[in-house]
């Protein structure tokens, strides 16, 4: 028998690890199958995607459906039935049931892991007798799916996914794991052991799909101790529960190096009715506490989700909403849709608060019971400008100044959205000297504008350029490096000598900055006249590196 585990991912760096699940079942169960595995992506040309699978003349096809590959599947597997005729077709992961298929296609659906069907499944599947569907205990054991020679076959240049527990303790009514209860947890050793194994071919990224890794805090320290102690720069991501740090996590967290974790953390919204009304329990100040803590060490990668739309969110709680997020400093800062997952309990209560969302996927919101559809619009552009503006190195001083000062940094965005429609900005590539230019515009309304245009100055040379752009009014680079040229003394350690000036002098690129802009961006006591930045050649240490900038005294030589 020949079956084809097929897989359409969201970008080639993707990987499908419910495609290596299935293979190793299928192959302890029906050990004389012949099973190959494809992987696509919804970018791929579609034609040559349907070419290759029906080159394959499969006996059986077996493909995981999720919200972002909806779309081609279904066109995918139309076209594939009109192929194979009499071809068990079986559909697993979270969107199989609602992948919207017309009845005559003669699909089977599994709900739950592949692990947990019954015998009766494969015994069915051999005799070409398929139901309609199957239903997997959710709570089977399950091992990892990898074997050594998928690194340097399907897994070559790919990020990898891993679990090492199975379900969620909670249960958010936006999501699909509220429908089910329990959650499997593997063996810690086990663990650690599966970790080896994949950690020793090197892989760039390691993804834990737990739905809460730090559900158990012992057991998450446990796995981030040993992550620590292999020798290698794989880096690993975590979804994580901001507010279920232990102090023995943060200290442990405190020794890891720049870039080696990145942790995606779950706030979702400060609203506490709004909470409540999702099933979402969270200590919110110990939440806060936690996010300071981590953004503190800049040492790992924080993306902070918030979701628009949740029931009870007005225009004005969601204001505090993001207000608190934003004070947080994350390195990433998301505001994304709620989508109306079919067969979620918020799904039972669309009626109920008013849900209006897409019918296709990825079911995204329209409109709600609190936001109209042009007020749940307005939030999305919110959204859209923060990811623009704020989702990346270029205006780190910039917005760690507007943090401080500002009491209501939600109005800021507001007129920066409005800004950047006006001009169609998000029809346009996000450069950052397009982005800085809109900025400045914004800067030049405000009363301390001055210090705002010299911040995005800061910012950008910062990032490594060596001019100024016209619209930030250019400085006198040349002038200021020949001032310190004949200023400095021959030796400066530790960044220079006499013998290695002159090449100092051509790398590193020297400004004139006030002393406020000093202050503001955390140089310690400067002269209240101002003094002259140098920006290195090399970067600082961080999660968004940028150069480092030292202050040069301007002493006679």
């Amino acid at each position: 028998m020949k079956i084809t585990l097929f897989a359409v991912n969201a970008r080639y760096t993707h990987s499908a690890p419910a495609l290596f699940y299935v293979r190793n079942t299928l192959e302890a169960r029906l050990p004389a199958a012949v099973i190959r595995l494809r992987q696509h992506t919804i970018n791929d040309p579609y034609h040559e995607t349907l070419l290759t699978l029906a080159a394959d003349q499969p006996d059986a096809l077996f493909v995981s459906a999720y919200i972002w590959n909806a779309a081609i599947l279904r066109r995918l597997l139309i076209d594939l039935r009109q192929l194979f005729p009499q071809v068990p077709l079986v559909i697993g992961g979270p969107q199989a049931p609602w992948l919207g298929l017309p009845p005559e296609l003669s699909a089977t659906v599994v709900h739950g892991p592949v692990e947990g069907l019954p015998a009766a499944f494969y015994a069915d599947l051999v005799e070409g007798r398929l139901a309609p569907a199957y239903r997997a205990d959710c709570l089977a054991a399950f091992a990892m799916p990898y074997r050594d020679e998928d690194f340097a076959g399907e897994l070559r240049h790919r990020q990898l996914y891993y679990e090492s527990a199975r379900g969620c303790p909670f249960a958010c009514s936006y999501c699909l794991s509220a429908t089910q209860r329990g959650v499997q947890v593997q063996a810690l050793a086990v663990v650690c052991e599966e970790l080896a194994q994949i950690l020793a071919h090197r892989p760039a990224v390691l993804r834990f799909v737990d739905r809460t890794f730090n559900a158990d805090p012992a057991r998450a320290l446990a796995i981030w101790r040993f992550l620590a102690r292999e020798a290698t720069e794989t880096v690993c991501h975590f979804e994580i529960a901001p507010d279920l740090f232990t102090p023995a996590m943060l200290d442990f967290l405190r020794t890891i190096p720049p870039g080696r974790f990145q942790f995606e953390l779950g706030l979702q919204s400060t609203h506490t009715p709004t909470l409540t009304a999702i099933n979402r329990r969270t200590d919110l100040g110990q939440a806060f506490a936690n996010i300071r803590a981590l953004a503190a060490l800049n040492t790992i990668h924080l993306h902070l989700d918030l979701i628009l739309g949740l029931p009870f969110e007005t225009r004005e709680s969601f204001r505090q909403s993001f207000n608190d997020a934003f004070a947080l400093a994350p390195h990433y800062l998301q505001m994304g849709l709620l989508k109306v997952l079919p067969g979620t309990p918020l799904a039972d209560q669309a009626v109920a608060y008013g849900l209006v969302a897409e019918v296709e996927p990825p079911y995204a919101l329209l409109a709600n019971r609190w936001l109209d559809h042009a007020a749940l619009a307005e939030l999305f552009w919110l959204g859209e400008t923060v990811e623009a503006f704020c989702n990346n190195r270029y205006f780190r001083a910039f917005f760690s100044y507007l943090r401080q000062q500002a009491a209501d940094p939600f109005a800021f965005f507001v007129e920066l959205r409005d800004r950047c429609q006006a001009q169609g900005l998000f029809n346009r590539a996000r450069t950052q000297e397009t982005l800085s230019a809109v900025l400045a515009a914004v800067a030049a309304t405000k009363q301390n504008g001055a210090l705002l245009l010299e911040l995005l100055r800061y910012d950008w040379l910062a990032c490594g350029h060596r001019f100024v752009p016209a619209h930030l009014e250019p400085l006198p680079l040349k002038e200021t490096r020949d001032r310190l040229w004949q200023r400095l003394p021959p030796d400066s350690p530790p960044y220079f000598t006499a013998r290695s000036r002159s090449e100092f002098f051509k790398r590193a690129v020297f400004a004139p900055f006030s002393g406020v802009l000093l202050t503001a961006v955390g140089f310690a006591d400067p002269p209240a006249r101002g003094g002259s930045v140098c920006f290195l050649p090399e970067q600082e240490q961080g999660v968004l590196p940028r150069q480092r900038a030292v202050l040069f005294p301007e002493t006679r030589a």
